[in-house]
């Protein structure tokens, strides 16, 4: 018989007292891309134990890099071996995170092969972004017997200007101009906090990169990158459903270890639903949820602009609220994946395309829910949390793919939340 990991949700407890923030999913995954084209011994502290990550290192390991210790959250790689560039799907792996191997990959051994990429089924994230970026740079590229394969004996510097800005071209880019020869500029460039991090690591290690205003970074190459260590930002998504988890439970409570620049969408954004968000110190919020707090609405947007993955955990706090909201989603198109298990809570929400509309319900029912992807199955724990009786939250595998020990912070927090196995559905 086959099992799967579930959450019993008691709900109708208010969230009180203080949890801290585990280090950025997204900045781990591509940090340790980054590792393999450095050729050296390399350090990241306040890493979080999370799935995706371990499928990762797992991944990595077949390639020929050796994991040092993964211990209290320090992860300690040794690159200087030599490196496999066919990365090879051996494990059933799903994750967005094996992308930034590309531009590592090619500045380190001018060639890559990597089969087709994953992550949630939350719509298309094509690739030729990358693929335009990396070109203009002389990698030639095909495809062939499923796998992407890219070769480029010389990398040569040159000016890109990406149609989108995307966060994994972004990131692709910088991670092969820091070893091409001569000066790159990336124009439209995103501006994440996660790039910034990768930015900073990068510098570290001896690589030269600046922003160049607006929204773009210039990146003198150079022969080769050294070890170095680097303590990687907190998580503003997993911030912003701490917050909203509060908020829902009309509770009081502290999420430290997140810069509050960061999350400034989420922060307003809560607080015209009449939530109190104060900001405390250089690495706080207090975040004081209102019994009766009003709908308001949001459109997902690249940084500065609201998150689209905090986009389903908003969705499922505007079902409380009075009145109705308005929710776009203009970055991924099947973003709504967890709207038809709410709406088995009580949730009322119409969906047309990008745009969800909202009407606020007085309560919320307890129900048999399932996980489709990892920011909608945080958006149903947010739901049960503030339902009444006892939600079962299954697939929650997806869950822990991003985020570190969800449950245990909850907890910790004061929900009545537990972690079961069943039958699988």
């Amino acid at each position: 018989m086959t099992t799967e990991q579930s959450f019993l949700i008691e709900g109708g407890n208010s969230l009180h007292g203080s949890v801290r923030c585990s280090g950025a999913k997204n900045s781990i995954l591509p940090l340790v891309a980054a590792a393999i084209a450095v050729r050296d011994v390399v350090s990241f502290q306040n890493v979080p134990d999370i799935s995706d990550l371990q499928s990762l290192l797992t991944l990595i390991q077949a390639m020929g890099v050796k994991l040092v210790s993964f211990i209290d959250g320090e992860l300690v790689l040794d690159t200087r071996g030599p490196i496999e560039t066919r990365v090879e799907n051996t494990n059933g792996y799903n994750l967005r995170g094996t992308q930034t191997l590309v531009g590592a990959l090619l500045g380190r051994e001018h060639r890559a092969m990597l089969p087709s990429l994953g992550g949630c089924s939350i719509g298309a994230r094509p690739i030729d972004l990358h693929i335009k970026g990396l070109r203009a740079m002389g990698t030639q590229f095909e495809w062939k017997d499923g796998y992407l394969i890219g070769q480029a004996p010389a990398l040569k510097a040159c000016d890109v200007y990406l149609d989108f800005p995307s966060v994994g071209a972004t990131e692709n880019l910088l991670l092969a101009a820091a070893l091409a020869e001569g000066t790159t500029r990336v124009f439209n460039a995103a501006q994440e906090p996660e790039v910034y991090d990768l930015i900073s690591f990068l510098n570290k290690a001896g690589a030269r990169i600046v922003p160049v205003f607006p929204f773009g970074f210039r990146v003198e190459g150079v022969a080769e990158l050294h070890g170095a260590s680097h303590r990687i930002i907190g998580d503003r998504i997993e911030a912003s459903t701490l917050m909203m988890a509060t908020a829902i439970t009309q509770g009081e409570a502290t999420i430290s270890g997140i810069d509050a620049r960061h999350i400034w969408s989420i922060i307003a954004k809560l607080r015209e639903t009449g939530a109190v968000v104060e900001v405390e110190g250089d690495d706080a919020v207090v975040v004081k949820g209102v019994p009766e707090y009003r709908s308001t609405d949001i459109r997902t947007l690249t940084f500065p602009g609201y998150p689209t993955d905090a986009q389903p955990q908003m969705t499922a706090y505007l079902t409380l609220a009075h009145g109705n909201s308005v929710v776009v989603e203009s970055i991924f198109e099947n973003r709504f994946g967890a709207i038809l298990e709410l709406e088995r809570m009580g949730a009322r929400i119409k969906v047309s395309e990008e745009t969800a509309i909202i009407e606020g319900v007085e309560a919320l029912n307890s129900a048999t829910v399932q996980a489709k992807d990892l920011r909608g199955g945080a958006a149903l724990v947010l739901a049960g949390l503030a339902a009444h009786g006892t939600t079962t939250v299954r697939s929650i595998y997806h869950i822990d793919r991003g985020y570190e020990a969800l449950d245990g912070k909850l907890f910790q927090l004061g929900a009545h939340v537990t972690r079961v196995t069943q039958p699988e559905a």
